[in-house]
């Protein structure tokens, strides 16, 4: 009988040979046999078996799997302390997981012990991650408290979770009766002279709650909405017109409201309504005033936002402006805030409000300041209707900026033995409105060939003998204007050596109508060329090597892509029409180099001159 040879001592054994190196020709593997029973041959056959199908990834990059908010009343605003339980199941990458809407003030964010990233984006107060796995985030934060006729509360919109559950201590000696929209579980009890509601809420959606000292039950049908709004408002000061963006945040209790109203000064311009559900909205003339009436196809409750952009015209020269005072009718009270930024060079004072106070900037809600990139310099709130925010202009004279600048100039000269010269210069630059390059060339000078973003362009000569090259206007790149190359390549007749192999190597670049940062200048003589040390004269100094310079990290290649299409439409007819061929000339680098540098060129001749000898 064959000996029984154990499952994992084969299995040992054939990995070996799997991994072990291939046998040498000619070495002598003796033949041999092996003999396992079935129940081991099946479990080695088994684990050798590679896996069907590869793993699924998580239908999404998280989940919060429970939420609890425990909140505590403190006069006309409510402290919450919330847990939140978050799975990422993201493997790599970053995971951004929504927390709270921004309408609430975040007071911290804590996570492992430490603070968390937070950050706004789309509305809500986001955390964002590179890891994977469970992550326990605890917040702080409060949310106004709106009160009418003995009944306060408050509303918010939750993010989506698993479970998500409600803990509120109301400071109160007599018994309250609560309502919380949607709760699936509601409980009370009494701490001394505190009540405090536990509840159960959909997994998302909105929390709603109010309450109010307990009173005999009211029939449903006998039940009227009763809507609060809290407007946010930034007005932008720009050329001539005050650009005004306002968001009403309503907060819908006990029934359905599928029209609201607001009005706006008579003189504004409507411009866009916004709204969930919005089915039409008009404007309409009363009292002096544009009411604009908003209709929905379905019956809001809990949070709804209307937004509404406006404009008024400013008096040339500035002047005193009132602020349009957006006003909400129909709700039982209305609170608001009022941010004011500058778009333009008009200096903005602030004058007296009526039924407004001056409020820090920093005390605007997110929604106002995450809404705009210019900086708001004043900050107003409000709690009626009729409040007044003037606004003293004042107008001065613009400075000339620059539109257009030269970031390099990079020339290179190739001296032939009989004194020619031939030159290559590349301007690297960004446009954003001249049509032109102008270039006073060297005299004698004959332009070969000119390129533009890598395309070929046809020069003109203007009336005063200058150059014009017809210049591609920069793209927007990550919010600045992409550089793109112009390119000249001219020849010049020199005077070469004399009898003995002296002569005198004098030359200058053409002078730019534009401004340039730095201008590098490669000039090559040939090998046989003897130059002293010390002997170089012209605008330009001699240097070892070229001073480094920063251009925002764009690389040629990328500036070719940007530019090529855009220089492409604009110069091809004006190509074609010249007989302009994609001709690329390439100058013969051969020889010894000396450098020559210059910062800060503005519309000065750049010159090189130096004596030689050996030149024959």
């Amino acid at each position: 009988m064959s000996p029984r040879i154990p499952a994992a001592f084969v299995a040992a054994a054939l990995g070996a040979l799997l991994v072990a190196p291939a046998a040498q020709a000619g070495d002598d593997i003796p033949s041999a046999r092996v003999v396992l029973p079935w129940n081991d041959f099946k479990t080695l056959y088994e684990a050798g078996r590679a896996p069907e199908l590869p793993p699924e990834t998580a239908p999404r990059d998280f989940a919060i799997s429970r939420a609890t908010y425990e909140g505590r009343v403190e006069g006309d605003s409510t402290v919450f302390r919330a847990r939140f339980k978050v799975d990422v199941l993201k493997e790599k990458g970053w995971t951004s997981v929504p927390l709270l809407p921004v309408s609430l003030a975040l007071r911290e964010a804590r996570v492992g012990g430490g603070d968390a990233a937070i950050y706004l984006d789309g509305g809500w107060y986001r955390f964002i991650t590179d890891r994977s796995g469970p992550v326990t985030l605890d917040l702080e934060f409060a949310v106004n408290t709106w009160e009418s006729s003995g009944e306060s509360g408050f509303t918010f919109q939750l993010a989506p979770s698993g479970g998500t559950e409600v803990t509120l201590v109301v400071p109160a000696s007599e018994d309250l009766e609560f309502k919380v929209a949607n709760a699936q579980q509601l409980t009370e009890e009494v701490r001394g002279d505190e009540r405090v509601l536990h509840a159960l809420v959909p997994a998302s959606g909105n929390l709603s709650v109010s309450w109010q000292i307990e009173a005999p039950e009211v029939a449903p049908e006998a039940q009227q909405a009763r809507v609060y709004a809290e407007h946010q408002g930034l007005v932008g000061v720009g050329e001539g017109v005050l650009q005004c963006t306002s968001r009403v945040h309503y907060s819908i209790l006990h029934a359905g409201v599928d029209e609201f109203q607001v009005s706006l000064p008579g003189d504004v311009t409507v411009l866009e309504v916004e709204g969930r559900g919005l089915r039409d909205w008009g404007v309409t003339e009363a009292e002096g005033r544009k009411v604009i009436d908003v209709s929905l196809n379905f019956e809001a409750e809990g949070p709804y936002d209307l937004a509404v952009e406006y404009e008024r015209a400013l008096p040339e020269g500035g002047g005193t402006v009132l602020v349009p005072d957006l006003r909400v009718t129909g709700v039982e009270r209305v609170k608001g805030w009022v941010g004011i930024d500058a778009r333009s060079n008009l200096e903005i004072v602030a004058g007296e409000p009526t039924n407004a106070s001056v409020v820090d900037v920093r005390e605007l809600p997110a929604s106002i300041l995450g809404v705009t990139d210019w900086p708001v310099l004043y900050g107003f709130k409000y709690r009626k209707g009729d409040y007044s925010i003037p606004l003293e202009l004042r107008a001065h004279e613009d400075v000339d900026v620059l539109v257009t600048i030269i970031d390099r100039i990079g020339a290179t000269s190739v001296m032939t033995p009989d004194g020619r010269r031939m030159t290559q210069v590349v301007y690297a630059m960004r446009n954003n409105r001249a049509q032109f390059l102008r270039l006073d060339l060297p005299d004698g000078a004959v332009p070969w060939s000119t390129f533009v973003g890598g395309r070929a362009v046809k020069p003109a000569r203007a009336d005063d003998g200058r150059v014009l090259i017809p210049l591609a206007r920069s793209q927007t790149a990550g919010g600045e204007l992409a550089r793109f190359s112009v390119e000249i390549v001219y020849v010049e007749d020199g005077v070469g050596p004399d009898g003995s192999g002296k002569g005198t190597f004098a030359a200058a670049l053409p002078v730019a109508d534009v401004p340039a940062t730095v201008c590098n200048w490669t000039v090559y003589v040939p090998w046989d060329t003897k130059v002293k040390k010390k002997v170089f004269e012209g605008s330009m100094r001699n240097v070892d090597y070229f001073t480094t310079v920063d251009l925002g990290g764009v690389s040629s290649y990328e500036v070719a892509n940007m530019v090529q299409q855009q220089a492409a439409a604009q110069f091809e007819s004006e190509a074609v029409a010249g007989g302009v061929q994609p001709v690329k000339v390439t100058l013969p680098l051969d020889g010894r180099a000396y450098l020559f540098e210059k910062l800060l060129v503005i519309d000065e001749p750049l010159t090189v001159e130096f004596p030689y000898s050996g030149l024959k």
